[in-house]
């Protein structure tokens, strides 16, 4: 434990990395905050838009829709059809917001029936789209293929949650997307790999290695507390992040509303079917940026193992995240041929909208595995291979 705390005093808990951590926190507030009022002005707004939307809240309403449907015709008129560049526009305008929200809360039923457009990339949803696909698979005689396996899982579950309801959950929404989207990635990755790029880089550059690996305390040991230092300043880091954005993302208009709504509500996540509520998914984000942060972080502890210097150790971890995002943003022409490669790489394993927003499925050895679990057998055994990688390349270091 000594050698722990040690090793935890060297890479957290020491002035230069408390001031970062400092500076960081400052960071994430302000993108909490900002994005919050950015989303909609003034405390007084929010709560004019919670009472009216209080009285569009439930299942789809004809009448309703054809308001909203009214309203976004004059709005888009105005701002264009871009949904973020109107939000923008009228962000102080309760009103005209709520009809906004409401037109997509129409098209989310719609599709909920009919399903996706032909020429959507997306996984095939809506009730209608997935019986026409079964059909079609019925009559070429494939009921035992993985295909209609999936397809028919997909009817079922998208038949037990039941049609979309209307929910005020604007302020999930934005919290939702500082926790999922790439900006994410470079706010909490990119400090992640400047902080723990020392582990053992730093030693190897001024030659302690030598020294510190031929003590008494046994490699074993001071690679083990090295590691537990790697999880524990992670964990810190990405805990700072969450709670920065998700105190400062609600204190401007200090309102929980739709903290019970179902997922689906959420326009990122309309085509979910996981049966998760609002502040449940809220839970799984944080422990999934917390997984997926540590796995990142001991990929870094690896490459600054291998480095002889904490800047090539940074240099290298932060290229291996900037060409995962990289595969990530190219066309579908190119991602289908290395699907797999993005799937589970960092850009979109990492994102809680990729995992959790649609149902995606993998056929292993004719077991149908879901997205998350699959994700988590991956990332765990890889995070497994590298620790056991760093613990050998330690093992036959030569320190004579």
């Amino acid at each position: 434990m000594s050698l722990y705390r040690f090793e935890l005093r060297k890479l957290l808990c020491n002035k230069k990395t408390i001031s970062l951590l400092a500076g960081l926190f400052v960071l994430y507030s302000l993108i909490g905050f900002v994005t919050s009022m950015f989303l909609i002005g003034s405390r007084e707004s929010y709560r004019f838009y919670e009472e009216l939307a209080a009285d569009y809240e439930g299942s789809f309403d004809a009448g309703k829709a054809a308001w909203a449907k009214k309203e976004y015709e004059e709005i888009s008129a105005r701002y264009g059809t871009d949904s973020r560049m109107i939000a923008r526009s009228i962000k102080d305008q309760p009103e005209t917001m709520l009809a906004l929200k409401y037109n997509e809360f129409v098209g989310r039923v719609d599709e909920y029936w009919n399903g996706t457009p032909p020429e959507s990339a997306e996984e095939p949803y809506g009730i209608a789209l997935l019986e026409s696909i079964l059909s079609e698979l019925e009559m070429q005689g494939r009921q035992n293929t993985f295909a209609y396996t999936k397809f028919s899982g997909s009817l079922k579950v998208l038949t037990a949650l039941g049609e979309p309801e209307f929910a005020n959950i604007l302020l999930w929404e934005n919290l939702f997307v500082n926790w999922g989207e790439h900006l994410m990635q470079f706010l909490l990755f990119i400090p992640l790999a400047f902080i723990i790029a020392p582990v053992f880089a730093v030693e190897r550059e001024t030659g302690m290695d030598h020294l510190i690996l031929s003590s008494r305390s046994g490699r074993r040991k001071i690679v083990t507390a090295k590691l537990l230092s790697i999880l524990t300043t992670s964990a810190v880091v990405v805990v700072l992040y969450v709670t920065a954005t998700f105190i400062f993302g609600f204190l401007p208009h200090a309102s929980l509303h739709g903290w019970d709504a179902a997922i689906q509500s959420i326009p990122t996540y309309a085509h979910s079917m996981f049966g998760f509520r609002v502040w449940q998914l809220a839970v799984i984000a944080a422990a999934w940026l917390i997984f997926t942060g540590a796995v990142y972080s001991v990929i870094v502890g690896f490459v600054s193992s291998r480095m002889k210097s904490q800047r090539s150790s940074a240099g290298v971890s932060l290229a291996i995240l900037f060409i995962n995002v990289g595969l990530a943003a190219m066309g579908d022409g190119v991602t289908q041929r290395i699907q797999p490669l993005i799937d589970f790489g960092l850009a979109n394993v990492t994102l809680i909208k990729e995992v959790f927003g649609s149902f995606k499925v993998f056929d292993v050895f004719g077991i149908s595995i879901s997205y998350p679990v699959m994700a988590i057998l991956i990332l765990g055994v890889t995070a497994v291979l590298i620790i056991f990688g760093i613990y050998h390349g330690q093992k036959n270091f030569d320190v004579g």
